[in-house]
This record gives C-alpha cells, sequence and structure tokens, in this order.
C-alpha cells in the first residue's frame, strides 16, 4: 500500500510541474466590416482574434493567454485570417476552442465591447471558423462615446500581438487629446 502511495503521489507531482505540449489549429476566419447605418465597408479596421487555453481549479476555469493574430480591413471591408496552428506547453491546461475577436476603427464602436455592435456570438466575443460573417459598428458622434470607446483592448494580450490595434487607437487618442495608453511596435 505504501508503495502504491508512493507511486500516486509522484505520478501527481510530476504532471503538476511538468510541460506538456498541447497543440490545436484554428481558423480560418473570414468577414466584412461594415458600418450600421450606411452598409458601407469600412476600410483599415483592426481584427484581431485571440486563442487562449484553460486551466482548472476546484470550481472555476481560467483563462491564459498563448497567441493572437491581426489585419487591416481591406477596401471593401474585407478580412482573411487563414487557419493558423498554435503549439504550447502547458501543464494541465486544455484549449478554449474558440477565437475571441475584437475590430477597431477610429470613429466607431468597438466589437464586442459596444451595445450597438452586431451581430454577437456565443460565447460573448467569439468568432465562428469557416464561416464569411459581416459585423456593423456604428459610427459614434458624442465625444464622451469616443472617449469610452478608445481603450478596446483584449485582456492578457503582449503589446507586440496587436501592434495594429494599438497603433490605429492611438491615433484615435490624439485626434481626442489624450495620450497613448500602450506603445506597440
Amino acid at each position: 500500500m505504501k508503495t502504491l502511495t508512493t507511486f500516486l503521489i509522484s505520478l501527481i507531482i510530476t504532471l503538476t510541474f511538468t510541460g506538456c505540449t498541447i497543440t490545436h489549429e484554428y481558423g480560418p476566419y473570414s468577414g466584412k466590416v461594415i458600418d450600421t447605418e450606411t452598409r458601407e465597408p469600412i476600410e483599415g479596421a483592426a481584427v484581431l482574434v485571440v486563442f487562449y487555453t484553460e486551466t482548472w481549479g476546484l470550481t472555476v476555469s481560467q483563462s491564459k493567454f498563448i497567441d493572437a493574430v491581426e489585419v487591416l480591413t481591406d477596401e471593401n471591408g474585407e478580412f482573411n485570417i487563414p487557419g493558423k496552428r498554435i503549439t504550447g506547453i502547458r501543464s494541465l491546461h486544455s484549449w478554449n476552442e474558440n477565437g475571441y475577436v475584437t475590430i477597431f476603427k477610429p470613429g466607431y464602436g468597438c466589437y464586442p465591447r459596444h451595445k450597438d455592435v452586431n451581430p454577437m456570438f456565443v460565447p460573448n466575443g467569439t468568432i465562428p471558423e469557416n464561416q464569411r460573417v459581416m459585423f456593423e459598428l456604428p459610427k459614434l458622434v458624442e465625444k464622451e462615446e469616443l472617449l469610452e470607446n478608445t481603450d478596446c483592448f483584449p485582456m492578457s494580450v503582449p503589446d507586440e500581438k496587436m501592434t495594429k490595434l494599438i497603433g490605429i487607437n492611438n491615433i484615435e487618442r490624439k485626434r481626442l487629446g489624450l495620450q497613448p495608453t500602450h506603445t506597440g511596435e
């Protein structure tokens, strides 16, 4: 019995403190970003898709950043993010199956934080794979609303993974008389 107990304790300690290679394929993602009111394409919007792993505690799970991909929409408001295989070394982690999207263009409501953006996928802020999605962003007019919209950054993402988002956000912040909040590259 003592040998079995020692073995089980050793196994638990080994699994807890050693790395585990995990890999997952995400995407592809594609879509179009348009103005809610005019239905015109929005060129130059930053589209950031973030990927997380999950680790479980006794009662809750915790998300941990593993990677991100970002692009700018073209003159037709379109974006394409090819499939991406991500490999990480994480002990006792599993993949969050969803890509979480942030879309920002100065003067527009940020997806998914602004109340008038459409559509909203479940879980909140995710983007479906292998589907072309049309995102609608509302034009903002009031300075207060523009100010509230300037820090549309997902949590736990390193600046070097969202340089386009930071760059156009800083343009908007300067236009509104604010200091940049992130430096980017």
